[in-house]
């Protein structure tokens, strides 16, 4: 089959186009015939050596995508060949990611697709939209209720987008930041209050808004670019910062700093145990009409490298997914 394989940790351009041998399912496991694959910002760190996660090279990236089951492993009775899915999962030692023709993953992480949309756009939901639902709802990370107020640091980007309209859909006031180019789009989001940090100095812009400060703040982009934020909280309010490409900074001493001050400081990943379970919200959300998939940018697997020099700019609007395969949603 056809894959982005890296055999050394470096730049975007370690990565090429290869041949490698198709997985076989195990038990328990699904192949499915990759149709497109999501970017983000884990899989540049990941190929830049950055990552917590160790690989047996060669390797291959990815952490999400959209296709078709081709077959079965052992003891799997919930899909069948044909059936159309998603899939996600944290790549790591000899497990090969997403980049690539086919990709073996466990039932716990594959999910029917939302019914609503292409094969293109479902390869633009799961790690954004899972990383954004969990920091916003879940009880150990914003643990968020109807009527609180939350700050979206990077609202534009993937997982920004999704979160603000998550955030909308279960009933929360938004602000949002942004830059200038997307001012119009956050709005389209349904944010509530939109800042430009271009023009406008953010803490006072939050302050003018919520006098009292923020319940939430959900931080997509990193410390270097909200170094106020703890001034922008309520007393006893929560910082989720999620980690990105070059900008989390000084993660415990940010932790210890918050905690001094009365706040929570929060740096969140995945809940995979519970990612099936929040994926079932996320489908009924997309599929009822209450939250829509960003704006994609399509490239060619084969430049998965121009994709990763795009991600690690911080400055993509919706989402980068790369398209593999032409597949039809016909059954």
């Amino acid at each position: 089959m056809r894959a982005m394989i890296f055999d050394r940790y470096g730049e975007p351009a370690v990565m090429r186009l290869g041949k490698a041998p198709v997985p076989e399912p195990q038990d328990g496991e699904v192949l499915i015939r990759v149709g497109y694959a999501g970017v983000n910002p884990a899989d540049s760190k990941l190929r830049a050596g950055l990552s917590t996660l160790d690989v047996a090279f060669p390797f291959v990236p990815g952490m999400d995508a959209a296709g078709v089951v081709e077959r079965t492993g052992a003891n799997v009775t919930q899909f069948r060949r044909g059936d159309r899915v998603i899939t996600w999962g944290l790549p790591h030692g000899k497990v090969w990611g997403t980049y690539a023709e086919f990709v073996c993953g466990s039932v716990r992480n594959i999910s029917p697709v939302p019914m609503s949309l292409n094969f293109a756009q479902v390869a633009a939901v799961p790690i954004a939209a899972l990383t954004a639902f969990q920091a916003l709802f879940h009880a150990e990370k914003g643990g968020m209720i109807p009527g609180q107020k939350v700050l979206i640091n990077g609202a534009s980007g993937g997982v920004g987008s999704f979160a603000v309209q998550f955030a909308k859909s279960g009933g929360l006031l938004v602000a949002a930041t942004c830059g200038t180019a997307n001012v119009d789009y956050d709005r389209s989001l349904g944010a509530d209050h939109v800042i430009d940090y271009k023009t406008k100095d953010v803490l006072r812009a939050v302050r003018d808004w919520s006098a009292e400060g923020v319940d939430v703040a959900l931080d997509t982009v990193g410390p270097a670019t909200l170094p106020e934020v703890l001034d922008m909280l309520r007393p006893g309010g929560r910082l989720v910062n999620i980690l990105t490409v070059t900008a989390d900074g000084d993660v415990e001493c940010d932790r210890k700093e918050a905690e001094r001050r009365g706040f929570r400081k929060i740096v969140t990943n995945i809940n995979f145990e519970r990612a099936r379970e929040s994926m079932r919200e996320i489908t009924h959300l997309i599929d009822s009409g209450l939250v829509h998939v960003p704006p994609i940018d399509l490239v060619p697997l084969e430049d998965a490298a121009r994709a990763h020099e795009m991600i690690e700019t911080g400055h993509v609007r919706g989402k980068l997914v790369l398209k593999v395969a032409e597949l039809s949603l016909s059954r």
